[in-house]
């Protein structure tokens, strides 16, 4: 079994081509990005490996840049259309922010709200 914890990033209404209404439903993984990777063995490259934390942890504390710093990436993972009754028959309401649970087990997909 398969499972990949995640969360909605986006539910968008559409209208498709024969009049009725879908609804798209993105869900994304966040995965932590690596840091920076600083090679060589002379004493610029230790005080490279001792700085970068420091600086890292500054840029994370400003408020502009502090969102784009925050060492996680989001992965898309699903993207779902469904129409309106389809969307109805899902079960819970998923709403942008929701946390999610795909489950994927011998060709059966779940999509559990945790």
């Amino acid at each position: 079994m398969i499972t990949i914890k995640g969360y909605v990033v986006s539910k968008t209404l559409v209208n498709d081509p024969t009049g009725g209404r879908m609804i798209a439903i993105q869900i994304v993984e966040e995965r932590e990005t690596p840091g920076p990777v600083i090679t060589g063995a002379d004493e610029s490259s230790q005080m490279m490996r001792d700085v970068m934390p420091l600086v890292q942890q500054l840029l994370r504390s400003m408020p502009m840049v502090g969102p784009l710093m925050s060492g996680k990436v989001p992965i898309p993972r699903l993207l779902i259309w469904l129409n309106e009754d389809e969307a109805e028959a899902l079960g819970p309401k998923l709403d942008v922010g929701d946390a999610v649970e795909i489950r994927i087990d011998n060709g059966k997909l779940e999509l559990v709200k945790i």
